[in-house]
């Protein structure tokens, strides 16, 4: 049987089972998994069951439903996918669960850890625009240049009116 675990700080461990052939998910009473965060719609999303295969639908939410970081409007999930209604995260997960077809076998799988995370090497990498110059330097010497002609511009004025 597939399963929704909550992973946002609201949610996070609750478990939902996915038993019915149409699972909604919203902030209304009335869907199957109820969500309490005004980022969700009241009716957001809903999970497609055909036996073992799951699909993802958005229904018209305000705020997007997301697979794996991507927007979606209708999706097939596999197991350990990251479903994000609105601002809330689930985790798609089953043990019978029928992967597609289509499915490519080398894509990067989204990994859960109960570790701090690290920044990837890669994100260390340099820019494409090249280093990135500090913008303060500029500013200082122009308002250093603006202070001086206003004082400049002040002793000219005093002399004038007071004439030397």
């Amino acid at each position: 049987m597939a399963v929704l675990i909550g992973m946002s700080t609201s949610i996070k461990g609750q478990k939902h089972e996915l038993v019915q052939e149409e699972t909604f998910v919203g902030r209304n009473p009335q869907n199957h998994i109820v969500i309490d965060d005004h980022s969700v719609s009241g009716r957001h999303c809903s999970i497609l069951r055909d036996e073992r295969k799951y699909t993802l639908v958005d229904l018209g939410s305000t705020n997007g439903t997301r697979l794996n970081g991507e927007s979606i409007i209708k999706a097939r999930l596999r197991p350990k996918d990251i479903i994000q209604a609105g601002g809330i995260e689930f985790m798609f997960d089953g043990q019978d669960v029928e992967l597609p077809d289509t499915a490519p076998q080398d894509t990067a799988r989204i990994e859960v850890s109960s570790e701090p995370s690290s920044v990837p090497p890669s994100f260390h990498t340099a820019s494409p625009f090249g280093t990135r110059r500090d913008s303060r330097k500029p500013w200082a010497i122009l308002t250093f240049i603006l202070i001086a002609l206003v004082l400049i511009a002040l002793v000219y004025f005093v002399k004038k009116i007071f004439g030397s």
